[in-house]
């Protein structure tokens, strides 16, 4: 799956990594994981409109284990808002973007994982819509429409 880009300020986890993940991680990602939003199964995207709040995710979840966004490749996450965009992006992470096969929606990015075999596309905030990739929309590497 792959997970649009937020309109607001947003931290990207790859949850699962070589290094031990305390209880209490799990229990809160487990608390905060929704596979129709925000996590596909292979990242997780949490969203806010304040940087104080991303902060303190990220404090948490480097509580947790997990490695933070500015140990480069290494991260396991990654922390973006308006105007950093998808600037210096872990090599596990790739911004992709989504062409529909209704020319009536417009196109739209989305975080991936990597060499994942993702299809469908998650929208942190509107949940009630699941694309599928070769029948309603389409990105890298195209496989075009299904019949």
């Amino acid at each position: 799956m792959a997970i649009r880009t937020l309109s607001f300020i947003s931290l990207i986890l790859r949850p699962y990594v070589s290094q031990p993940i305390s209880t209490d991680g799990w229990q809160f990602l487990l608390g905060y994981a929704n596979r129709q939003r925000n996590f596909d199964g292979e990242i997780m995207a949490f969203g806010a409109m304040s940087g104080s709040v991303i902060e303190g995710l990220i404090e948490d979840l480097t509580s947790f284990g997990y490695i933070g966004p500015d140990r480069g490749d290494q991260s396991d996450m990654f922390a973006t808002d308006f105007l950093t965009g998808a600037v210096n992006l872990p090599s596990w992470l790739e911004l992709v973007d989504v062409k529909f096969f209704d020319e009536t929606q417009h196109p739209v990015q989305a975080w991936k994982k990597k060499q994942s075999n993702v299809y469908q596309l998650l929208n942190f905030e509107k949940s009630d819509e699941l694309p599928m990739k070769g029948y309603e929309c389409d990105w890298q590497p195209y496989i075009g429409k299904i019949e």
